[in-house]
């Protein structure tokens, strides 16, 4: 997730190490150690996805290869199971504007197809649940399961709209 990050911010403008690390924390994703950061630059201009532009002092500019470029795009394309989808999706969704139309779309409805499917386990299992009893299940996981169903709805809901904005956004484009 962090090479996603990373390469996302140089998309946009070539910077220096702590300049990256400063707009990692403005991103509300994490707040990113040097002890983590600059090991992610090496090991990226390693593989040749960013280079170092120019050196001033100790500071090193980086900004992103044309390989960097391809690798970013698979990254934000990249179809994930993992445990930190959500946080991955985030991620994603903050540098949208690099992709087509139609791939955003398509990114957009795979992860309304997860969270419907995740909404239907959560449903099911707060059914469950309840099924079973008051007894059976304490007040404070059954809250915590009846936030999982409504959030996951509320996601839902909102994912609804920005697919719906998109494609009226794609079809006003191609009626021009």
């Amino acid at each position: 997730m962090l090479d996603l990050a990373i390469l996302g911010l140089l998309r946009d403008t070539p910077r220096h190490g702590y300049e990256l690390k400063q707009q990692l924390a403005g991103l509300g994703f994490w707040k990113v150690s040097f002890g983590s950061l600059y090991p992610a630059l090496r090991r990226l201009e390693k593989r040749e996805l960013i280079e170092a532009l120019r050196v001033t002092g100790r500071r090193k500019a980086y900004q992103i290869t044309p390989a960097g470029s391809v690798e970013f795009e698979r990254l934000l394309l990249e179809d994930t199971d993992s445990f930190e989808e959500d946080r991955r999706f985030n991620l994603r969704l903050a540098f949208f504007r690099y992709l087509e139309p139609a791939m955003r779309v398509k990114t957009l409805e795979r992860r309304r197809r997860r969270l419907v499917e995740h909404l239907g386990e959560s449903t099911r299992n707060l059914r469950q649940a309840t099924a079973r009893g008051r007894d059976q299940i304490d007040r404070y996981t059954r809250a915590l399961m009846e936030r999982s169903v409504q959030s996951t709805e509320a996601d839902i809901a909102w994912l609804d709209e920005l697919i719906a904005a998109e494609r009226h956004s794609f079809e006003h484009k191609r009626a021009i």
